[in-house]
């Protein structure tokens, strides 16, 4: 495994470097949700999206050192498991340096 990334510029790079893998492979990759302002965090922590609530508990996505990531189906009106699967796109992340898979939010990388 990789070191862990310090900053968002090493951050853009491996992620630039996974959704390149991810689109070479033929997913239909999406990304979302890279940078968040701490009242956003408040409302998907309100809503039970995430357990990070962006003031006492703040969410790497506020540093920009998260991104969640979807795959499309394949008539591109809904989300689908990716075709190589969650747990292989986290190993690929993890070798960039990226954090484990969080098993109840698969599409969020770190």
């Amino acid at each position: 495994m990789a070191r862990p990334m310090k900053n968002r510029i090493e951050f853009t790079y491996k992620l630039s470097i996974l959704l390149k893998q991810m689109a070479d492979e033929g997913e239909r990759v999406i990304l979302d949700y890279v940078k968040r302002s701490p009242e956003e965090q408040r409302r998907l922590f309100e809503k039970g999206l995430s357990k990070c609530d962006g003031i006492n508990i703040p969410s790497r996505h506020q540093g920009g050192m998260a991104a969640d990531i979807y795959f499309e189906t394949e008539d591109h009106k809904g989300l689908d498991d990716p075709q190589l699967g969650w747990e292989f796109w986290h190993e690929e992340w993890e070798e960039l340096g990226g954090k484990e898979m969080i098993p109840w939010d698969k599409g969020h990388f770190e």
